[in-house]
């Protein structure tokens, strides 16, 4: 049934007529909009082009949007009432764009990421043990306004369909608001992650301003005094649930997130009846990563065993809790997938749904796993282009030197990202590779090198108790 979706799609979309027809909507009319840009609105609205030439583009995008709709199980009318939104049409927008450069793939390649996460300064009011930047001061290089309106300019015009403000954190610095207003005027969409601190009724009436639509929020425990040992500063704890409060109370999306080690494993129910209590609508699970300041407490990072335990009991309590419950870690996909029987999929850490609805199974295996330089990428707050926010060794290009496209479609490690068959270890073979194949970052940060087998799986249990091994080697030997 798989194939013959995938096979379906290639006829349908990734055929070279279709790939040729979807090439000639980029192009930019006087209104700035492209032809296929136009077509889709049209296909949602029902309002018709003008001009023979644009009435004929736009019925032959109606026919393969119609086809992909079929390939998906997904019901055309449905799918217009879906792209009414404009956010939504900017991304399907860059599917296309991709599906007209590559074609139809495993994984799909973009023609620009969807998900740009920026972190926007260095700068932070806590000092949290596991941040994966080692925030506190701004970075003397950190880019100008001028540079960073400069840098919205560039991601929208390459078709990114959203931003999400990290850093440090965002909130603190001068620029934040003027950069993501700016943003908001681009048509983007905005994300910020927070630690909730500053969330104040005024700040979040300010956030809702400039259209931010969804905010997570760091919360390492369930329990006060944890949590603002974990931060740094006491008193943390109180000023993030207060913020979470205001969020919800200003209708914006609210994620609580929770980087789990073992020191905090025993609180995850805990800390999802606390989402919920709190009217938050998401609790996501962050992985973590050996870098930053989370290099010194690798101690305290899951064994495989204990991982994925959690990623069983997140799957369960998905599905009985009344917020949603996701996680970074790629291996979750594969978990709920086998703890459903193949009923339910989780594609990204941004969604989870039935696998029959949407054919979501065959989005899997497109979008699915590691989305690190072909999803989304990261920018450093200096302008530094890397793959993945929890990879900033590891940097690509720098913004003050070449444009964020011409980085993006050049980058050698990019491509390298995006090539599942360079795996090793139990990821290279395993059946569920376009599902989840691992979590980079966590193999760039224990080997130094982001194809080795992810250590965070049962399935890599004998590269961990090499890891194990080496590490107390090391410890004897001083």
């Amino acid at each position: 049934m798989l194939l013959d979706a995938l096979q379906l799609l290639r006829y349908t979309m990734g055929n070279p007529l279709s790939r040729a027809v979807l090439k000639l909507g980029f192009a930019k009319d006087s209104e700035g909009k492209t032809r296929l840009e136009s077509s889709l609105e049209a296909f949602s609205s029902g309002t018709p082009v003008k001009g023979l030439g644009n009435k004929l583009y736009s019925a032959m995008v109606k026919g393969i949007l119609v086809a992909g709709c079929k390939a998906f199980g997904a019901n055309p009318e449905s799918f217009k009432k879906y792209l009414q939104d404009p956010v939504v049409r900017r991304g399907v927008n860059s599917v296309l764009r991709g599906i007209s450069e590559y074609g139809i793939g495993k994984p799909q390649l973009l023609a620009a990421p969807f998900l740009v996460v920026w972190n926007f300064t260095n700068a932070c009011n806590l000092m949290c043990k596991h941040c994966y930047q080692s925030a506190g001061v701004k970075a003397p290089d950190e880019l100008t306004l001028k540079e960073k309106l400069d840098v919205v300019r560039q991601l929208s015009d390459a078709g990114v369909v959203a931003i999400a403000f990290s850093g440090g954190e965002p909130l603190v610095s001068p620029d934040f608001f003027k950069v993501a207003k700016e943003a908001s005027e681009q048509g983007l969409y905005l994300a910020v992650a927070t630690n909730g601190t500053l969330l104040s009724k005024e700040m979040v009436k300010r956030l809702k301003d400039v259209n931010v639509g969804y905010m997570e929020v760091s919360l390492d425990s369930a329990r006060p005094e944890v949590h603002d040992e974990f931060r740094g500063v006491k008193g943390a704890w109180k000023r993030t649930v207060e913020g979470i409060k205001n969020l919800v109370d200003s209708g914006i999306y609210t994620v609580v997130a929770t980087t789990i080690t073992r020191l905090n494993i025993d609180e995850v129910e805990d800390l999802i009846a606390l989402t919920e209590k709190l009217g938050a609508q998401r609790f996501t699970h962050f992985n973590f990563i050996p870098t930053g300041r989370g290099k010194n407490l690798v101690e305290l990072d899951l064994s495989p065993q204990e991982r994925e335990k959690l990623l069983k009991t997140l799957y369960e309590k998905a599905m009985s809790s009344k917020v949603e419950v996701l996680s970074t870690a790629p291996q979750y996909a594969r978990v709920a997938l086998q703890a459903s029987g193949g009923e339910v999929v989780a594609p990204t850490h941004f969604y989870m749904g039935k696998s029959r609805k949407w054919g979501l199974q065959v989005l899997a295996e497109f979008i699915g796993g590691c989305g690190s330089g072909r999803l989304y990428c990261a920018i450093q707050p200096n302008g530094d282009v890397t793959p993945c926010v929890f990879i900033p060794q590891l940097v690509v290009g720098n913004l003050r030197e070449k444009g964020f496209l011409e980085i993006w479609n050049e980058s050698k490690v990019f491509k390298d990202f995006q090539n599942r068959e360079l795996l090793k270890g139990a990821c290279k073979s395993c059946k569920f590779k376009y599902v989840c194949g691992g979590c980079r970052a966590r193999s760039l940060g224990y080997f130094n090198d982001f194809s080795a087998p992810d250590v965070g799986c049962v399935y890599n249990q004998p590269a961990w108790m090499n890891l194990i091994k080496e590490v107390e080697a090391m410890t004897v030997n001083g």
